[in-house]
């Protein structure tokens, strides 16, 4: 009764379980070393890498400065003598260029200068307040010049119309029902007058007529520094029929 009981106790145990146990022991122990050596290793070839690392030579870059373009050192006291400076070898001056003598540049024998007798008669002269003569110069009189189509005149006061002439419609414009307007520019002068026109807008069958009537126009001149001046002005002549 007592081995029956004990096959039928064995009957109820994993297969392999008593062999595992007897190796387990063993097996962990052999893993831990395994291990532990492993790491001791990778530590080693680690620290052999770094330190081989630090020893290899570095690669540094070195700039070489040839000998003749050093400059000299300076003195080490006072009372030595300057570094010597190299002097360049002199240069021969060019030469010169020989003058080449040329003919005299002679006056034509009828050429005939005033003597300053001859100058001091011809100009007049004006008594001055002591008494004396002094020679001066007198200009011969010009007529004003009038500005020239698209020059700038300064002015402060512009030209004001005070005399306007309506402009004639020509009979051919007003059979063929043309109407308009003609940009004219005239140039007033000082004397309020117009000088000169030009057409910047034209309607052939009506510019005649409006350069007629704008040349009867009358202004006040146009005023710089309180004197009249000449002066370019825009105007425009209308033309309706009704």
């Amino acid at each position: 009764m007592t081995s029956t009981q004990h096959v039928s106790l064995f009957e109820f145990m994993p297969y392999g379980a008593p062999e595992l146990k007897e190796v387990a022991r063993k097996y962990m122990v052999r893993a831990v070393f395994a291990s532990s050596a492993a790491w001791i290793v990778v530590y080693g070839l680690s620290l052999g890498t770094t330190t081989l690392l630090k020893r290899a030579p570095k690669e540094t870059s070195v700039i070489v400065v040839p000998y003749r373009e050093l400059a000299a050192p300076p003195p080490l006291s006072q009372n030595a003598p300057p570094p010597q400076v190299r002097v360049a070898t002199s240069v021969a001056a060019p030469a010169a260029a020989v003058p080449v003598p040329v003919p005299d540049a002679e006056a034509p024998s009828d050429a005939t200068i005033k003597s300053q007798e001859e100058i001091a008669a011809a100009t007049p002269s004006v008594p001055t307040n002591d008494g004396k003569q002094d020679q001066i110069v007198v200009a011969p009189p010009t007529e004003d010049e009038l500005p020239k189509f698209g020059e700038y005149v300064y002015v402060e006061e512009l030209p004001e119309l005070i005399t306007q002439v309506q402009p004639q419609y020509p009979d051919i414009a007003r059979d063929a029902s043309v109407e308009g307007v003609v940009d004219v520019q005239a140039l007033v002068g000082k004397d309020g007058r117009v000088k000169d026109t030009r057409i910047m807008k034209s309607i052939p069958m009506l510019d005649a007529s409006a350069i007629a009537a704008v040349r009867q126009w009358v202004f006040k001149p146009a005023l710089s520094n309180n004197k009249p001046v000449a002066v370019w002005v825009a105007l425009k002549v209308r033309f309706t029929l009704h």
